[in-house]
């Protein structure tokens, strides 16, 4: 890849051009970027001088190969009549949101199109991000660009029936565990005698220690909990209140997140029928 852009630098697209040059995936001089606003581009240039700012898409696509579409679904109203315009079919188009369907962008002049799916965990230059090709990519062109993906995260293949599940995992997930071991932190604080910021440092210390069991591939998931759980002990004490209360919880936010993902492709379709 030699050119990059990246339309919108906000929470996701600002993470995936850091993780970009701090993986040297590119050089700060090859990558371009947009926002609507110029101050989002000021304090992004503010970390990166040698990032280019582009003033318009017009601009952007005319020195760019790769372009991620890094805004929200509501966001690509404004922008696709600007894509219709400006892209190439020499360029690649790569969607970070899942309820874009890539038949849709395959109307675009762009004759690659692809699908990535990002995690705030892809900072660590490491983490999953789900790809989905679309239908007018050779076998040599996918394995170049799974390789250049490779650069700064591991690439998993997913379908269309799979992407809403996987990205609440890898995506939604380390919001949703953040969230429940902060529900802990809280309730050993309020509870008993520990001192919020050292629960919160215990916790901290026992999650980073935790994904390197899993990493360096001690334990699977059950295996950890098994080794734990003692017969008798206070493990098993604790297992008992959380499988009485998690019951159907996670049934329920996955169907929660699957309404709320057909509701955004809803709009999508309606965005390019307008087209």
């Amino acid at each position: 890849m030699e050119n990059i852009g990246l339309i919108g630098t906000g929470n996701m697209g600002g993470m995936l051009a850091d993780v970009l040059l701090q993986q040297s995936s590119v050089p700060p001089e090859n990558l371009y970027i947009y926002n609507r606003t110029n101050e989002r581009n000021r304090d992004f240039q503010a970390s990166y001088p040698l990032v280019h700012a582009a003033g318009s898409i017009k601009e952007l696509l005319a020195c760019t190969d790769l372009v991620f579409i890094c805004v929200r679904p509501k966001q690509y109203g404004p922008l696709l009549n600007e894509l219709k315009k400006y892209l190439t079919m020499e360029h690649i188009l790569a969607t970070i949101t899942s309820p874009v369907l890539l038949e849709d962008l395959e109307r675009l002049p762009a004759r690659r199109v692809v699908r990535t799916v990002p995690t705030i965990a892809n900072k660590t230059g490491t983490a999953p991000l789900l790809l989905t090709f679309g239908s007018h990519w050779t076998e040599k062109e996918k394995e170049v660009f799974r390789q250049w993906l490779t650069t700064f995260s591991d690439p998993v293949p997913v379908t269309d029936r799979t992407l809403r599940v996987s990205s609440d995992i890898i995506s939604c997930g380390p919001a949703f565990m953040s969230y429940l071991l902060q529900c802990f932190i809280d309730a050993a604080a309020e509870e008993t005698e520990i001192e919020y910021n050292d629960a919160e440092m215990l916790a901290e210390k026992m999650m980073t220690a935790y994904g390197r069991l899993l990493s360096e591939k001690h334990y699977s998931l059950p295996e950890l909990c098994q080794k734990v759980n003692v017969p008798g002990g206070v493990t098993g004490e604790g297992l008992k209140v959380l499988s009485r209360f998690s019951g159907g919880m996670f049934e329920e936010l996955i169907g929660r997140t699957h309404q709320k993902y057909e509701e955004d492709k809803e709009e999508m379709a309606v965005l390019f029928e307008e087209e």
